[in-house]
């Protein structure tokens, strides 16, 4: 009881992925679980006009031994990432009592120098059918869903990777070395582009390093942030655009809402070490703060089929549902009763 307790207390949310099809949101925290969520009941209230809330866990399942550092989501797999291991499980086979992987990659161990790397983000090419793997052994490792075979590997890195992202033919990587790289996988092993935020004046903040935790990219832009400020890049003249709050605080969550709320790019979302979310616009004015239950964010979901919702969680037990991108609608526990 004591431990179930203490446990309970230190959660941290790292990661989340839904599936619009099978209405189910999937969170996966530090204890290796992976908390799902039912959304069928709000998909059809929203489409009534009769609001419904996102309820409490739906079931809980004990898919790791180590945190579940990343997840992504295909039309079939709800695809997780842990130390040393990628696994997915079927999203119709979620709602079963007993729901077991349906595939596992297992990355291998160089003992030498880095030991069994975790899995800090996965991206989804949704053309290629491939999934792509940050990890901590300072590389970005390409796999093949179909066979289930590793078919490259991106290195650069100085240091851990910590995001992976996918926008068409383009693919991004970003680690503690403060580096940023942008791949065309078509045209050879070297990035295309490289930035280094922390070289700019307007973005750095050495009491907090250089490391870039999260990126995104939508088009000609990328947006990235992490002991730098958040700032904008336009990826054809590599310049920094514009400069994202916060200005004080570390930065976890640097992400594109694309074309949720009906916009051409929607907005900007910034998260990290702070009691609150913010989103901005591309000219890096703030549209909304919203409230967070976590002190300390790490993971926001934002979707726009069939409706808009954003939720997002952190150092906390509760997770934050919003409706549109303007203010909190409630908060839900990702405990089980």
């Amino acid at each position: 009881m004591v431990l179930t307790t203490l446990k309970n207390l230190y959660t941290t949310t790292f990661s989340q992925a839904s599936s619009p099809e099978s209405a189910l949101l999937a969170v996966g925290n530090n204890d290796g679980k992976i908390v799902v969520y039912d959304l069928s009941g709000v998909n059809a209230s929203r489409e009534t006009g009769v609001g419904e809330r996102l309820a409490k866990p739906w079931k809980i399942i004990s898919a790791h031994n180590d945190a579940v550092y990343s997840m992504v989501s295909t039309d079939a797999f709800c695809i997780s990432g842990t130390t040393g291991l990628i696994a997915g499980r079927r999203w119709n086979e979620m709602r079963q009592q007993n729901c077991q992987s349906a595939w596992t990659i297992s990355l291998e161990c160089d003992q030498a120098n880095f030991g069994t790397p975790e899995v800090n983000s996965l991206a989804y090419d949704t053309v290629r059918g491939l999934v792509y793997a940050a990890c901590g052994d300072w590389r970005t490792h390409v796999y093949d869903l179909e066979t289930g075979k590793r078919t490259q590997t991106l290195e650069g890195h100085d240091d851990y990777v910590h995001d992976v992202v996918t926008s068409g033919n383009l693919v991004a990587s970003s680690g503690e070395d403060g580096q940023v790289f942008v791949w065309d996988p078509r045209s050879g092993r070297e990035p295309r582009h490289k930035v280094a935020p922390h070289t700019h004046d307007q973005l750095a903040r050495p009491h907090l390093g250089r490391f870039i935790a999260s990126l995104d990219l939508d088009n000609d832009w990328l947006v990235c942030g992490g002991g730098p400020r958040a700032g904008i890049f336009h990826l054809r003249s590599l310049a920094l655009t514009t400069v994202l709050p916060p200005a004080k605080s570390a930065i976890h969550v640097t992400k594109f809402t694309r074309h949720a709320e009906g916009g051409d790019r929607g907005g900007i979302v910034t998260a990290g070490v702070s009691p609150h979310l913010s989103i901005c616009s591309m000219a890096g004015v703030v549209t909304a703060q919203l409230p967070s239950s976590s002190p300390c964010i790490y993971t926001v979901s934002v979707s726009d089929k069939p409706f808009t919702m954003m939720t997002y969680g952190g150092t906390s037990t509760k997770l934050d549902v919003c409706f549109n991108l303007n203010y909190r609608d409630h908060t839900v526990s990702l405990l089980e009763d």
